[in-house]
């Protein structure tokens, strides 16, 4: 399936459940909740909590209603992508300075380019940090690389590292501290052009990675890991490409955060944590609403994660005084509150279950429009399956090389 018809296909079918994917659940609430259908919220609830847990990874335990089977089974098809499995083995030394999920990316990236580079002479990244990556595609393809960041602390770091290297021809790497923006820079612009240069942006956030297709439209080559979907304009950096306006769907900021969830196989710990986190959150907003209505919904804010193992009373009291809100109310009636409150919220907690069975097509939708932005800008484009996702979610691979 191209792009264009996969991109068409899925918009046709998100678009009539847009109330359910488009809206906060917990901020319109009751009102988002009776836009899911009775049949899905009574299946959802007859659930355990394995139940549950299967239904976040992807699953659909016992006997689902067809509509909601055939939504998820579509979803499914739609979203899968072929995966990149070549890995370039890292040695003890190249891992020096590396955390586990940074070592995986890059054994797979340095593979995926591998093939692709015959005619790459030099290469800028954004976002390259401590040049990690500069140093093992310098040591790996002998590029010049430029390794672009803003962060001068981290590019020490990196200066430092080359200078202690023995191996590395120095020259070969420069540092370059500078934001990378949506205007023209003319200290940075021309390393973007040439036949012979790839452009590469791992993990871009927000609209970041449409700066980098911008800045890259004469490059040989350009990879780019889209993430933080939810840092986009939604009204500017969506859709972008020709065909994207012509099947635009009514994608809100709360869309975009919603397509940063699309994650799969959490351990048991992360989603007892998750559940946790949701009843306290649920409860004090539920809380809220009922003592103090016409502020309506209010951001209580990120607790610490140990907060959320505490009782209802201790979370809430610290959320109040953070809030500097007085509901009037002891911490054997905010418990009682809490546990009197249970069947709401964990309906509230099966639409958000539900809910994030559409994450992973939204992102697939911002990641088609982009791909089809660079083929009308005349690049081949390729959608991989590149990272493991339970080390690194936002793993799919926007690769586009100038077709011939």
């Amino acid at each position: 399936m191209n792009h264009q018809a996969r991109l068409k296909a899925l918009t046709d079918l998100l678009r009539p459940w847009s109330e359910l994917w488009s809206r906060s659940i917990l901020q319109n609430w009751p009102e988002s909740g009776a836009a899911y259908p009775e049949s899905w919220l009574h299946y959802a609830e007859a659930l355990d909590e394995e139940g549950e847990k299967r239904l976040d990874g992807g699953e659909l335990p016992g006997e689902p209603p067809q509509s909601l089977y055939s939504l998820v089974l579509a979803l499914r098809e739609l979203t899968a992508l072929p995966w990149h499995e070549g890995i370039q083995r890292l040695t003890t030394a190249d891992t020096q300075g590396l955390n586990a999920k940074k070592a995986h990316e890059i054994e797979r990236v340095l593979a995926l380019l591998g093939p692709r580079t015959q005619t790459i002479r030099q290469a800028v990244d954004i976002g390259g940090g401590m040049g990690h990556l500069a140093r093992l595609c310098v040591r790996t393809f002998d590029w010049t690389f430029h390794s672009i960041d803003r962060d001068a602390a981290l590019q020490e770091k990196g200066r430092d590292w080359l200078r202690r290297a023995r191996t590395l021809p120095r020259e070969k790497l420069s540092f370059i501290h500078s934001p990378v923006e949506d205007r023209p820079q003319s200290e940075i612009d021309p390393l973007f052009s040439g036949q012979d240069r790839v452009s590469m942006g791992l993990h871009t956030c927000g609209s970041l990675a449409l700066t980098q297709i911008r800045k890259s439209q004469k490059a040989g080559l350009l990879l780019n890991f889209g993430c933080c979907y939810d840092q986009m304009d939604a009204a500017r950096d969506y859709p972008v490409s020709r065909f994207g306006k012509a099947h635009e769907l009514p994608i809100t900021r709360r869309a975009l955060f919603l397509a940063t969830r699309g994650r799969h196989h959490k351990t048991e710990a992360e989603f007892a944590l998750m559940k946790r986190v949701y009843a306290q959150r649920f409860a004090l907003a539920l809380l809220l609403r009922r003592k103090f209505p016409a502020l309506g919904f209010v951001r209580a804010g990120d607790a610490p994660k140990a907060l959320y193992a505490e009782s209802f009373a201790v979370y809430a009291r610290d959320r109040l005084e953070r809030l500097q809100l007085d509901v009037g109310m002891t911490d054997a009636e905010l418990n009682s509150f809490e546990v009197s409150a249970r069947p709401e919220t964990r309906r509230i907690f099966l639409c958000h279950l539900l809910r994030d069975r559409f994450a992973r097509a939204l992102e697939l939708v911002i990641l088609l429009d982009r791909a089809l932005l660079l083929e009308e800008l005349g690049f081949q484009v390729e959608l991989l399956q590149v990272f493991d996702p339970r080390l690194s979610p936002r793993n799919i691979a926007l690769i586009a090389s100038r077709a011939d």
